[in-house]
C-alpha cells in the first residue's frame, strides 16, 4: 500500500487557511485529500452556466449548490467563492516535459514497450521513467515544478490532470526506487497540487523544496524549504526546513531530526592533476566517521550527473573525469541515512596528457656519473616531453629544463654532487602540457677515485704476498687483485681489505700484475684500479721476507 507524505501545512489546515482568505480561482483540498477548486464568481455567472463550462456532468450543478449553500442558482453575488470538488470538474490530460536527459534513460507508456528517453520529449500520464547508473533526468511540469531524477531511479507519472481550462493542476507521481529532488511550484501559483507516493509514504506538496529517497522498503524525506507533513500508517509528522524523517514500510514515521550540517569544503584542492580524484573532508565536530555522499557535474543545476560516490572513510574518490571545470556537491549522512545540508566546491581537472612513469634513475637511487641518462615511459597522447631537475623538491630553482622528443636524455653539463630531484611532463601535438610526474629523488655521488699507493709496501714470505696499504677513506674498502696479464683477466687472486692489510698466497716467480681499487661500502661501486707490475722472486726456502718497492705502471 502507498502511504501519505503531506507537504506545506497539513491538507485540512490548508483548507482553513484558504477559506479565510479566498483568492480568485483558488484551489485547495479537503480532509480526505481530494483537491477542490475555489472559484470566485464573476458578474453574469450562474451555477447552470458554470456547470456547462466546467463540470463533467453539467446537470450536477445542484451538488455545487448544496455544498456551497447557494439559495438561488441564478443569482450569485459577484465575488462569492465557490468550492467545487475536482471529482466533478472536467479534466484535460496534462504532460511532463523531459527538460534534460543525460546518460542511459528509458520510458514507456502504461503497458507499453520501452523507448529511449531524450531531452525535449513529452511524457503522458501513466508513463514510467527509469534512469540507469550515472544517468539522470529532469522532468518539468506546466507550472515550472521540477523533479530531478537521480541515477538508478524509477518514477511513474500516475496523474497529470488539468481542470478549469488549465487553471488547476492535480499531479501524482510514484517513486518506486532511487531518489528525486523536487522544487515545487516555484512561482507559487494557486491551484497546484503535487503528490509523491512511495511504497511506504506519500507527499502532498505546495510550494516547497524537498528530497525523497526510496531504498529497501524505506522512504527518506528531507525538507530544505517550507514544511512537509509525512504520513505513514495514519500517523503524521510535520518536518520543517533543515529536518528529515524516515518511514519504514508498515511503521509510523520517526520524529523529525535535524539534518547533518554541510561538510567543510574550504580545504579541498581547486586543481587536481592526478587520477583518481580524491577529496578528503575533515569530520564535523561530533560527527566522527560520518558517511559522505557526493556528486559531480559541470552545471550548477546538476541536471547532468557525471559521477556519484558514497564513502564512510572521509574521502570521496572519483576514478576519472576529462580535463575541465566541475562542481562537487557533498552531503553527510546520519545514522538513518538521511542526507544533510549541502556544500559545493568548484574544481578543475588537468590530468591529461598523463605524465609518464619515471624509470631511471629509480626513486632514491644513487648514480655515479655526473651526467646520468634519464629514462621514462612513452605516455599516450604525448608528442614530446619536458624534463626538469632541481636540488629542491618544489623545483623553486631548476638545474635542467629541457623539451625533448624522445623518452630519454643525458644532460650536457655535470650535475652537482648530493641529493637531486627530477620530473617529466607530457606535451600534446597541440602544445598542451599535462601535469608533472611526482618528483623523484636521487643522489649523485662520484665513484671512488684511484687509491694513493705512495705509502704502500709489498712484502713476500715463504708462502704469502703481503701488502700494507694506508687506511682507506671512511665508508670504503680496498679490493686487491693479482693477474698474470696486464688486462687483469682472468684474475688469479682477489681479496678485500677494510684496514689496508692484505695477505695473498704467494704467486709463482716471475712477472705479475697487481691491481688495487677503492670500493664504496654503500653500494659496492668500485673505482678505477691502480695497476702495477711486480716481479715475484723465485721461491727460496731460506728467504722468509723480502721487501720490494712498488713500481707503478
Amino acid at each position: 500500500m502507498y502511504k501519505c507524505i503531506a507537504a506545506a501545512c497539513l491538507l485540512s489546515l490548508g483548507i482553513a487557511a484558504q477559506a479565510q482568505t479566498p483568492t480568485p480561482a483558488g484551489v485547495t483540498g479537503n480532509a480526505s485529500g481530494v483537491p477542490a477548486w475555489l472559484y470566485s464568481v464573476r458578474p453574469g455567472d450562474t451555477l447552470i452556466s458554470l456547470g456547462q463550462r466546467h463540470l463533467v456532468d453539467p446537470q450536477r450543478w445542484d451538488v455545487v449548490q448544496k455544498l456551497n449553500r447557494i439559495a438561488d442558482p441564478h443569482r450569485i453575488p459577484p465575488g462569492t467563492v465557490l468550492r467545487i470538488p475536482a471529482s466533478l470538474l472536467r479534466a484535460s490530460p496534462g504532460q511532463a516535459i523531459l527538460k534534460t536527459v543525460h546518460g542511459s534513460a528509458r520510458w514507456r507508456e502504461a503497458d507499453g514497450s520501452w523507448k529511449t528517453a531524450a531531452s525535449g520529449q513529452a511524457l503522458p500520464a501513466g508513463a514510467e521513467l527509469q534512469t540507469e547508473p550515472l544517468a539522470s533526468a529532469t522532468l518539468e511540469l506546466a507550472n515550472g515544478t521540477q523533479l530531478r531524477i537521480h541515477p538508478g531511479s524509477t518514477l511513474v507519472l500516475d496523474t497529470l490532470s488539468l481542470y478549469g481550462g488549465g487553471l488547476m493542476a492535480d499531479t501524482r507521481v510514484r517513486l518506486l526506487r532511487g531518489q528525486t529532488e523536487i522544487t515545487d511550484n516555484p512561482e507559487r501559483r494557486a491551484q497546484q497540487n503535487l503528490r509523491v507516493l512511495t511504497p511506504s509514504a506519500q507527499a502532498v506538496v505546495r510550494g516547497t523544496v524537498f528530497r525523497v529517497g526510496v531504498e529497501d522498503g524505506l522512504t527518506r524525506e528531507e525538507t530544505l524549504e517550507g514544511s512537509v507533513g509525512v504520513d505513514a500508517t495514519g500517523k503524521t509528522v510535520v518536518v520543517g526546513p533543515g529536518f528529515g524523517t524516515l518511514a519504514r514500510e508498515g511503521q509510523a514515521p520517526v520524529p523529525p531530526r535535524a539534518l547533518p550540517r554541510a561538510p567543510d569544503v574550504s580545504t579541498l584542492p581547486a586543481r587536481l592533476e592526478q587520477l583518481p580524484l580524491r577529496f578528503s573532508l575533515p569530520a564535523a565536530r561530533g560527527e566522527q566517521n560520518a558517511t559522505l555522499w557526493g556528486q559531480v557535474s559541470q552545471d550548477s543545476s546538476f541536471d547532468a550527473i557525471l559521477a556519484e560516490r558514497t564513502s564512510n572513510a572521509g574521502v570521496l574518490s572519483f576514478a576519472d573525469l576529462p580535463n575541465g571545470r566541475y562542481i562537487l556537491r557533498v552531503r553527510a549522512l546520519d545514522a538513518l541515512g538521511l542526507q544533510g545540508l549541502e556544500a559545493r566546491h568548484n574544481f578543475t581537472v588537468a590530468a591529461r596528457p598523463f605524465a609518464p612513469a619515471l624509470q631511471a634513475p629509480g626513486r632514491s637511487a644513487t648514480v655515479r656519473s655526473p651526467r646520468p641518462t634519464l629514462r621514462w615511459t612513452s605516455a599516450v597522447d604525448a608528442a614530446r616531453y619536458r624534463v626538469q631537475a632541481s636540488q629542491s623538491e618544489n623545483f623553486a630553482q631548476t638545474l635542467l629544463d629541457q623539451p625533448l622528443a624522445q623518452a630519454e636524455w643525458q644532460p650536457a653539463a655535470d650535475l652537482p654532487e648530493g641529493k637531486l630531484y627530477w620530473r617529466v611532463a607530457s606535451i600534446t601535438a597541440q602544445g598542451e602540457q599535462g601535469p608533472w610526474s611526482a618528483a623523484s629523488p636521487f643522489s649523485y655521488k662520484p665513484a671512488p677515485g684511484q687509491p694513493d699507493l705512495g705509502q704502500a709496501a709489498l712484502r713476500y714470505e715463504a708462502d704469502a704476498l703481503l701488502l700494507d696499504l694506508p687506511a682507506p677513506p671512511a665508508d670504503h674498502h680496498y679490493r686487491v687483485s693479482v693477474s698474470a696479464t696486464a688486462g687483469m683477466a682472468p684474475e688469479d687472486q682477489q681479496q678485500d681489505s677494510s684496514d689496508g692489510t692484505v695477505r695473498l698466497p704467494r704467486p709463482s716467480g716471475g712477472a705479475h700484475y697487481l691491481g688495487v681499487r677503492l670500493v664504496d661500502n654503500q653500494d659496492g661501486t668500485a673505482g678505477p684500479p691502480m695497476l702495477q707490475k711486480i716481479d715475484v722472486p723465485s721461491h727460496h726456502p731460506y728467504m722468509w721476507m723480502l721487501g720490494l718497492p712498488l713500481l707503478l705502471l
